[in-house]
């Protein structure tokens, strides 16, 4: 209950339930590791409670894929996860975290957009928490606070209904800023102003600096004298520069841009788009690896300077923009190509379902008041008009300290089983909960009004916790299995899809290195990566003698043919996107 309000708040919360993490078991050829469940991951065991050792994780004992319990993979049974690129059985969204004012929306929007609620949930916490921004940092201990800025991608191929459920909250943005265009124009004509007072003032202190240098120096002392008595130009007299009307998002946008956007709205900006991999694509593309230094840092909120070619660099106190978008799945591993710099970490993957036939309803308007209140409650957490902006804190309740300190214990426990990508993903995951905990408190409170939180619940902890461990991290691993679990599991991937492409039944280290992975990797690299494929019972070793050096042969294992009908459309890097569409479906 907020402080301020005397109803009793509407949480469909049932007891903390025990730490459990959802885990999806090794594929085998027919069936699970070590149990009859189904094949390809279907019905797979979804939690494991914390504790267990894990027998699936990537990386254990430094093996370069996934275990299985009793020793290695065979000719018979070979690694299925190195292959496994389909969305898989995940959880649904968990609409009991929203509170049930959010819970009524979201499913009336899901409804007119023809979505799952999934599909209009996610980007509505995205745009929520990149609206607050800065302005409320949540505060877990004296040394520790976040933003509340996540980014959230929806995946899911073209016409699976990502776009209708962005704009559910998009077009509610899009009004409130046309609506405020009169407010901006307020904004600019005090600018003007400001423009004016600085010009007459600059225009004094010149005359006063003239006067001064009028005078005839005689001596050294008096020449002293006359130099520290020279008029000081007034702070008055800096031109404050152009003036930037403030945004609340963007959909495509240079650096520099962003920059001064970010003078104009200082507690951070929102990049939304319909579809993501046109920004991560570029971010290497033209810069020299520069826009990915500005966009790990766009995920902090720390100060940063942006430098210019000629002119002076930007500034900036708080550099933190949200992003929010779709993310189809055949463009995740190109859009998140080369080395582990984190980049998908900071993202919180949602991979809905399709959504079922839904005719259309009246029961919902393109433009609800409700979510035009609530975003509005939230962007004036900071007035537009005061030029001193400054983070305002927001500390945990005393219990909610407690539920978070139980969930780093288990997620501090749960990171040693992971390797990779999963593991540079799950150790952002207490960040994501401190985020995710104050958007929902905020967007509560913006919600059902009342007064301004003071500080963050353990429900909304809770909440956090939910979403992160039981709902995100699931999604966001079969994201990460499209981009490769690591780079060695990713050239794994890409060799057989070669291999699986071009019907090769016998390849050579040189076929290997050379044709499937264009070079990227040395002899050595090859030899290993070559090896560790013989392990997971895909490749096997036939030696020619010769007079001179024996020649060295793989024979491939001809389930790896079979498995077209088994593999989802492919999650190819740009070198291999050719192969990938010729592997289609049988």
């Amino acid at each position: 209950m907020f402080k301020g309000d005397t109803r009793e708040h509407p949480w469909p919360f049932d007891s903390e339930r025990g730490y459990t993490v959802y885990r999806d078991s090794p594929r085998t050829n027919g069936g699970r590791a070590g149990g009859d469940g189904a094949a390809n991951g279907e019905g797979t065991d979804h939690h494991r409670t914390n504790g267990a050792k894990r027998t699936n994780g990537s990386g254990n004992g430094g093996h370069q894929y996934r275990e299985r319990p009793g020793g290695s993979h065979t000719w018979d049974d070979p690694d299925w996860s190195i292959l496994d690129d389909r969305r898989g059985d995940l959880p649904d969204f968990p609409m009991g975290t929203l509170s049930e004012p959010i819970q009524r929306w979201v499913e009336r929007a899901a409804k007119g957009a023809g979505a799952t609620p999934a599909h209009v949930a996610i980007p509505l916490l995205g745009i929520a928490s990149s609206l607050i921004g800065t302005a409320r940092r949540v505060m877990a201990s004296r040394s520790w606070t976040q933003p509340m800025t996540n980014w959230a991608a929806i995946v899911g191929f073209s016409g699976t209904s990502k776009t209708p459920g962005i704009d559910a909250t998009k077009r509610a943005l899009s009004q409130i800023e046309r609506d405020r265009r009169s407010k901006i124009d307020d904004l600019r004509c005090a600018h003007e102003g400001r423009v004016e007072a600085a010009k007459a003032a600059r225009a004094l202190w010149k005359k006063e600096v003239e006067r001064a240098a009028e005078g005839k120096v005689v001596s050294l002392d008096e020449y002293r004298n006359t130099v520290t008595s020279e008029p000081v130009m007034p702070a008055a007299a800096s031109d404050p520069g152009p003036f930037v009307a403030p945004r609340l998002y963007v959909s495509n946008v240079t650096i520099e841009r962003l920059a001064a956007l970010l003078q104009a709205r200082p507690q951070g900006m929102l990049m939304l788009a319909d579809e993501l991999a046109g920004l991560f694509l570029n971010m290497s593309r033209y810069s020299g690896g520069q826009d990915n230094e500005f966009w790990l840092e766009a995920w902090n909120g720390n100060a940063y300077n942006v430098e210019r070619m000629g002119r002076p660099p930007i500034s900036v106190d708080h550099l933190l923009v949200g992003v929010v978008g779709g993310l189809q799945p055949d463009k995740l591993a190109r859009s998140f190509k080369g080395d582990l710099d984190g980049m998908y970490a900071r993202v919180l993957f949602s991979w809905p379902v399709e959504s079922p036939y839904r005719p259309l309803t009246d029961e919902v308007a393109e433009i609800e008041p409700e979510i035009v209140n609530a975003l509005i409650r939230i962007i004036d957490l900071v007035d537009a008009r005061d030029d001193s902006f400054a983070p305002r804190n927001v500390p945990l309740t005393a219990d909610a300290v407690e539920a978070f300190e139980r969930f780093r214990q288990f997620q501090h426990d749960e990171k040693h089983a992971l390797d990779g990508r999963e593991r540079e993903w799950w150790a952002k995951s207490p960040a994501h909960v401190l985020r995710l905990a104050g958007t929902l408190s905020y967007l509560t409170w913006a919600w059902v009004g009342g007064a301004e939180p003071e500080r963050i619940n353990r429900e909304f902890v809770q909440a956090a916790i939910r979403f992160v461990r039981d709902y995100f991290w699931p999604h966001s691993r079969a994201a990460l299995r499209q981009i490769g679990l690591n780079e060695r599991h990713a050239n794994a991937r890409r060799l057989l899809r070669w291999i699986r492409a071009h019907n090769s039944r016998q390849i050579s280290l040189k076929d290997a290195r050379r044709e499937a992975l264009a070079q990227s990797l040395d002899a050595d690299q090859t030899q290993a990566l070559l090896d560790g494929l013989e392990t997971a019972g895909w490749l096997r070793k036939t030696t020619t003698q010769t007079d001179g050096r024996p020649i060295h042969r793989w024979e491939v294992n001809p389930k790896l043919f079979a498995a077209n009908a088994e593999s989802a459309e492919s999650a190819e890097s740009a070198e291999s996107a050719e192969s990938a569409e010729s592997a289609e479906t049988q």
